[in-house]
């Protein structure tokens, strides 16, 4: 089988973990970086040397397409039989990365690594996302991914038959960041194509400062809102939302948000970020979103 491995980025220099990947590349296998039309003059020009390595080349998209159509582009431009996603603020954590997905093909058309996080925070400005992305790491353990395959379907790292994928395609039409992965793997559901989750993780190196991660986070939420119910059914804060809206909470949730959003901010903003008031944030933001 020949395997296509895709790697979109957007101003992220991506030689190291392109440089781990070609070592574990199949003889006829490929590596694609999808370049959704960065503007660092520097990292493009780092990524540049990619092109030298062999079964490697860059694929640059002529205006920004955004995290779906990206990859969409990428899986079009492909040849393998199957593709392996990756995001490009990914680290290789073991020597056989490649050999364990390819092993579990004959399992399923969809496999899941899983994603972990670095032994410590990088610094300070960034540990609201660092503390957040460990916690989760924690509950979403193998068994719990195995057991919710649909809902813990994540695009950071994920292989997955090249013609299932164009059959399906990421919804272009989210054009800003977040969820595009929850649409995917509600489809992969209604179609009944079962979701394997293995333990083959990457380490997630793209740790933002805590005020960029609160504006992603927001982006996401939305997203998030201007889904259908059903699909928010099956996001938990949308779905605590939409349970608190039957009891006729969901208004009052709103109200208190607007009064403390800004000890709210000034708390995640801070040096101890409390991750129990990070998910209210959260949850009120959301709310604020869907009355919009």
């Amino acid at each position: 089988m020949k395997l296509s491995v895709l790697i979109p980025t957007y101003n992220c220099d991506c030689t190291c973990l392109v440089r781990q990947l070609q070592q574990q590349l199949p003889a006829d296998g490929e590596l694609i970086v999808g370049d959704d039309c960065s503007t660092d003059s520097g990292i493009i020009a780092k990524n540049r040397e990619i092109e030298a390595l062999p079964g490697c080349r860059i694929f640059r998209a002529n205006h920004n397409l955004g995290r779906a159509a990206i990859r969409n582009a990428l899986a079009r431009e492909a040849k393998g039989e199957w593709l392996l996603f990756i995001d490009a603020d990914a680290e290789v954590r073991n020597a056989s990365f490649i050999a364990d997905y390819l092993a579990a093909t004959e399992q399923s058309q969809v496999i899941c690594g899983g994603t972990g996080n670095l032994s410590q925070c990088p610094r300070p400005a960034a540990r609201l996302r660092y503390d957040y992305e460990v916690a989760a790491e924690k509950r979403l353990t193998l068994e719990h991914r195995r057991r919710f395959p649909y809902a813990q379907f994540t695009t950071f790292n994920f292989l997955i038959r090249r013609d299932l994928f164009l059959s399906i395609c990421f919804d272009e039409q989210l054009h800003e960041y977040g969820h595009e992965d929850t649409r995917f793997g509600l489809e992969l559901k209604r179609r009944g194509i079962m979701v394997l989750h293995i333990d083959n993780k990457l380490t997630h190196l793209g740790l933002e400062d805590a005020k960029v991660y609160l504006q992603k986070t927001e982006t996401a939420l939305r997203s998030l809102a201007s889904m259908d119910i059903g699909q928010q059914q099956h996001v938990r804060v949308s779905a605590l939302a939409l349970r608190l809206e039957r009891w006729h909470l969901l208004g009052l949730v709103h109200i208190l948000y607007k009064i403390v959003k800004p000890l709210l901010r000034a708390n995640l903003l801070g040096r101890h970020p409390n991750q129990v008031l990070f998910a209210f944030y959260k949850l009120g933001a959301y709310t604020q979103f869907r009355k919009k």
